[in-house]
């Protein structure tokens, strides 16, 4: 049985085709780890009945299942790539560990492959957990974290603010005129534009910075230890990088995407949704200031 995964000519690099791909990923990988149980309870019993072991061909890897032209953000592929080596090696530590002509008796060599077995089933639980916590935290096209764990990481920075009264920044951001990129040159240029801004963010921050895909053409910075000031000056470095980056639509088109940003620094009475409302209102205001 083999996972095949579907790609879709030029829509290959759309949003929604990368979230698809990175689901056909966890499907292979949960399809894969659950042949393989299945392989070791049919070899225990085959070491009860002392029928021949079943066979191992049907059993494909990772490598055949993943079609070389898949696109997906970097990192999640890098992640994937960890697991996957990882669960090939602990499969092929398991089945070679036990042998029919081990010298051990029958109940010897079951209570062996049990143990081994079990070892191997509580490992690929604990990567395929690793696995959907980390594709499920980052947005696929992006690589950007999601919002699932924007509120609790807005908390422990508002905690530690009120403990040691270590000053943290946060930054809305979002495209102008989004819309019209995508009605110009396309979606998929679109979708390029996004992975881009993500890059040439993540470039620019520190690393404990943390950016999130806040919405479709948003997104949300946090900047602990950072003063406004601080973050002014690093956000208008990453005004100004993207602003210089020239972008090609499929129609080999060139175009500029800017930015525009709100920041707000975190008080006594700082709560999640009002700490993003202040930053959110400077953006409006600055937008507002621009139309006049």
């Amino acid at each position: 049985m083999e996972v095949m995964l579907v790609m879709t000519g030029k829509n290959m690099f759309a949003h929604e085709n990368e979230s698809n791909n990175t689901l056909e990923l966890l499907h292979a990988n949960s399809t894969w780890v659950l042949m393989r149980h299945q392989w070791l309870i049919d070899n225990m019993r085959s070491i009860l009945t002392g029928e021949d072991s079943p066979p191992l061909a049907p059993l494909y890897n990772f490598d055949k299942s993943i079609p070389k032209t898949l696109k997906l953000n970097q990192k999640i592929l890098q992640l994937f790539t960890e697991c996957k080596n990882q669960l090939e090696t602990l499969w092929q530590d398991t089945i070679k560990a036990s042998h029919p002509a081990s010298g051990l008796t029958v109940f010897e060599q079951l209570n062996q492959f049990q143990q081994l077995s079990h070892q191997f089933m509580l490992s690929t639980k604990e990567v395929n957990h690793r696995l959907w916590q980390e594709f499920t935290m980052h947005d696929p096209l992006t690589g950007a974290l999601t919002r699932l764990s924007l509120v609790p990481d807005l908390y422990l920075e508002i905690a530690r603010f009120k403990r040691y009264q270590e000053p943290c920044t946060i930054a809305i951001l979002d495209h102008d005129e989004f819309k019209q990129v995508n009605d110009t040159h396309g979606h998929i240029a679109g979708d390029n534009v996004l992975a881009t801004t993500s890059e040439i963010i993540k470039g620019n921050l520190r690393a404990n910075d943390k950016l999130f895909r806040y919405g479709g053409d948003e997104w949300l910075i946090i900047m602990p230890a950072t003063t406004l000031d601080m973050a002014e000056a690093s956000l208008s470095r990453i005004k100004s990088v993207l602003s210089q980056h020239i972008f090609e639509s499929d129609r080999h088109e060139a175009f500029y995407a800017n930015i525009s940003y709100g920041l707000a620094s975190c008080t006594l009475e700082t709560d999640p949704e009002s700490w993003i409302a202040n930053a959110d209102d400077q953006l409006y205001a600055k937008r507002l200031a621009k139309a006049r």
